[in-house]
C-alpha cells in the first residue's frame, strides 16, 4: 500500500472543522511511505505488522524513513512486547516513538525532539506493593523512552541528563523495594546500573563545557590554555555523546527497554507480600534510608571530599524515595523536608561538579601538555569556590538533619 498526500477526498468533514474553503488547503510535510502489512500471532495477542519504507519531507528538510510498526488488535500487551524482544534477537533493530507526524512537523520547524521530565507519581495508601510498582514502573518506561530521540537525534545534553534521571527513578525504585522482588527486578536493575555507567561520561562532559567551564574562562580572558582545555573537552564530549548513541542503538539496550516495558504493563517483579500494606512497607524502607544518611553525614563539617560524596549518593536515594512515597503520608511537613532536602542535594551537588571538574582538567591535561595550566586554573578556581562555599553547605546540612520526618 503505497500512501502520498493527495487532494481532500470529497468525504472530508471540512465543514465540521470550520473550514470554508477546502481548496485553500496546503500540505504542510509530505510523507511518501511504501507500507507492507501482515497480521501475526505472539502468544495471545494479534499483532498488525506494518513495514513502512520511504521518507518524510518539508520544503527542502526530508527524512528517510525504515520502520516496523506493531500495533496490538488484541489480547495482552506483554505477548506483543515478547514477540517484539524474539525479533530483536533476530534483527538489527531499535525501539522508537516518534510518529510520522512528529517528524514531520520537526522538520517543517527545523525543531528537535525535546527532552522529556519526569511526571509525578501519585501513590495511595489503599495501593497494594504490586500495584504501587506497576504505576512507577509505567511512568519510568515512559520516561526512558521519551528521552531516546532527543539523545539519538540531537545529542541533546538535557536528553542525555533526562534519560540519566529516568535509569536512576528506576534504579531507586527497584532498591527500595527490594525485599519483595525477584530475580527479574534484579536483571532489570543490572541493566539500568549499566546503562547508567555509560552514559555518565556524556553527563560528566556536557556539565563541565556548559556550566563548570565558563565562569573560568570569563574570568581568566586572556589565559590561551583554557580555550585549549575547552576545545580538548569539545572533542571528548563528542566521542562521548556517540558512546551513548551506540549505547541506545545496541541490541543490549534495546532489549532491556523492552523487557522494562514488559514489567510495566504485566507486572511480575514481585515475588513476596504482592498484595501487602503501602505505608507501612514505605515507612519502613524511608527509615532504612533515613538512617543510612545521617550515618553517613555524621560529623559532616568535617568529613573529606570523597565522604561527602557517599553522603550525596545516600541523599540522592532518599530523595527519590521520598518523591514516590510523598503522598502516602500527607500533612503539611512534607513539603518544607523536601524543599531543605533538595536544597541540600544542590549544594552537595555543585561540589560533586567541582571536583568532577578538577578530574576532568587533569585528564585532558595529561593528554595535552600545553592543557595544563588551563587545568590548573580550573583547579584553583574551584578549590576557591568550595572554600567560599563551605558555611553554606555546612548550614545546609545542619538545616535539613534538623528537619523533623514526614512520615
Amino acid at each position: 500500500m503505497r500512501r502520498r498526500a493527495s487532494s481532500t477526498p470529497p468525504e472530508a468533514p471540512v465543514g465540521d472543522l470550520g473550514i470554508a474553503d477546502a481548496d485553500a488547503l496546503r500540505p504542510t510535510f509530505l510523507t511518501d511511505i511504501e507500507r507492507t502489512k501482515k497480521e501475526i500471532q505472539t502468544g495471545d495477542a494479534r499483532v498488525e505488522a506494518s513495514l513502512d519504507m520511504g521518507r518524510i519531507s518539508a520544503g527542502e528538510r526530508e527524512a528517510p524513513v525504515a520502520e516496523l510498526e506493531l500495533e496490538l488488535m488484541s489480547g495482552p500487551v506483554g505477548d506483543m512486547l515478547a514477540g517484539a524482544r524474539a525479533l530483536l534477537e533476530k534483527r538489527r533493530l531499535r525501539i522508537g516513538t516518534r510518529s510520522k507526524a512528529a517528524q514531520g512537523t520537526d522538520l517543517l520547524l527545523g525543531t528537535s525532539p525535546p527532552a522529556v521530565r519526569a511526571t509525578r507519581v501519585k501513590l495511595d495508601p489503599a495501593d497494594s506493593i504490586d500495584g504501587a510498582l506497576a504505576k512507577v514502573l509505567r511512568a519510568a518506561s515512559i520516561h526512558v523512552t521519551a528521552n531516546l530521540a532527543p539523545v539519538l537525534e540531537t545529542g541533546d545534553p538535557e536528553g542525555i541528563h533526562q534519560l540519566r534521571v529516568s535509569l536512576r527513578r528506576l534504579r531507586s525504585a527497584l532498591l527500595f523495594l527490594k525485599p519483595h522482588l525477584g530475580s527479574r527486578a534484579a536483571t532489570l536493575n543490572r541493566e539500568a546500573r549499566r546503562a547508567l555507567k555509560r552514559l555518565g561520561p556524556a553527563r560528566d562532559f556536557d556539565v563541565f563545557l556548559l556550566e563548570t567551564l565558563p565562569p573560568v574562562i570569563d574570568a581568566n580572558p586572556r589565559a590561551s590554555s583554557l580555550p585549549r582545555l575547552r576545545d580538548a573537552a569539545r572533542e571528548r564530549r563528542d566521542a562521548a555523546h556517540e558512546a551513548a548513541r551506540k549505547l541506545i542503538r545496541g541490541r543490549r539496550f534495546n532489549r532491556f527497554v523492552l523487557d522494562l516495558l514488559r514489567v510495566a504493563h504485566g507486572g511480575g517483579l514481585v515475588v513476596r507480600d504482592a498484595d501487602g500494606p503501602l505505608p507501612k512497607t514505605a515507612k519502613r524502607r524511608l527509615n532504612g534510608r533515613y538512617r543510612s544518611l545521617m550515618k553517613a553525614g555524621s560529623g559532616f563539617d568535617r568529613l573529606t571530599e570523597p565522604e561527602r560524596h557517599r553522603v550525596r549518593i545516600a541523599l540522592k536515594k532518599l530523595r527519590y524515595a521520598c518523591d514516590y512515597s510523598r503522598t502516602l503520608f500527607p500533612g503539611p511537613a512534607v513539603d518544607p523536608y523536601l524543599r531543605r532536602l533538595s536544597a541540600l542535594q544542590d549544594d552537595l551537588g555543585r561540589l560533586n561538579d567541582a571536583s568532577v571538574a578538577r578530574l576532568i582538567s587533569q585528564e585532558l591535561a595529561a593528554a595535552d601538555p600545553l592543557a595544563a595550566a588551563g587545568a590548573s586554573r580550573v583547579g584553583d578556581w574551584y578549590d576557591r569556590w568550595a572554600r567560599e562555599a563551605e558555611p553554606g553547605l555546612i548550614e545546609s546540612w545542619r538545616a535539613f538533619a534538623a528537619t523533623e520526618p514526614f512520615w
